[in-house]
């Protein structure tokens, strides 16, 4: 039986980027997106020779996840490419149920993606989980409270995740500024000069996904650190993860 990678927000433009470059090395692909014609236009683009499976479900919901999840045995590895941008407004001018769902999808909802597939990697005492931080989560991002609040979140969720479950490897890349869908919203920030290398990003979570990276868990890594010389012993270091910067006493 060949591994099985679950995706969500496979639709969009960071998610089918890792599905068309996992579609040779994984056995089945599990498509998790909001709406179907999305993963039908991605199905018909993929190459290799990957089962491809579409699952419509929105991650805010979290209690249909499960049952959406339940014909699947396995997993061997979840990448958490569902996101938002939300209301890009000083906090305060927002309207609140907007900033509220924007915590929902890119924290709770990815949070409980992690908590159905974990089950299904713990029974073979071995699995990947790639989660996606974003702009703010290493820095104060004025105008994007909810995303830059909820990417944050995410970073320390995945180093919490990574501690208590040493059976998986939990990592959380920052994946740059991508020309996707999310920038159609953005009022706030220019774009940037140079978008983030499509390929670098791919070669990142691939990595992760692999064998190759078996031992090393917990870090915050951005597509451009030199991830290719990571060894497990890095696990054990504060590099690469959320800290205090604190005078010398």
């Amino acid at each position: 039986m060949g591994k099985v990678l679950l995706i969500s927000g496979a639709g969009g433009g960071l998610g089918s980027k890792v599905a068309m470059q996992c579609s040779e090395s994984f056995g089945e692909l599990v498509l998790l997106g909001r709406t179907r014609p999305p993963l039908e236009a991605l199905c018909a683009r993929l190459g290799g020779g990957a089962t491809a499976h579409m699952v419509v479900a929105d991650v805010s919901r979290h209690r249909e996840l499960g049952d959406a999840l339940s014909p699947f045995a396995k997993l061997d590895g979840l990448v958490n490419a569902a996101g938002m941008l939300g209301p890009v407004e000083k906090f305060g001018d927002e309207k609140w149920d907007e900033w509220a769902r924007t915590v929902d999808v890119n924290l709770v909802g990815n949070a409980a993606l992690c908590h159905y597939a974990l089950p299904k990697m713990r029974a073979a005492r071995r699995g990947k989980i790639v989660n996606f931080a974003g702009g703010g989560s290493a820095y104060p991002r004025a105008y994007h409270s909810a995303y830059a609040a909820s990417k944050t979140a995410m970073v320390r969720f995945t180093e919490i995740l990574a501690q208590e479950h040493p059976e998986i490897d939990a990592n959380i890349i920052a994946p740059g500024a991508h020309n996707t869908g999310i920038w159609k919203t953005e009022t706030h920030d220019k774009p940037p000069g140079k978008w983030a290398d499509a390929a670098r990003f791919c070669d990142t979570v691939s990595f992760l996904l692999s064998e190759k990276s078996d031992g090393i868990s917990g870090k915050f890594i951005h597509i451009n650190d030199k991830w290719e010389e990571f060894t497990p012993g890095i696990s054990k270091s504060g590099m690469y993860t959320l800290r205090r910067m604190e005078p010398e006493r």
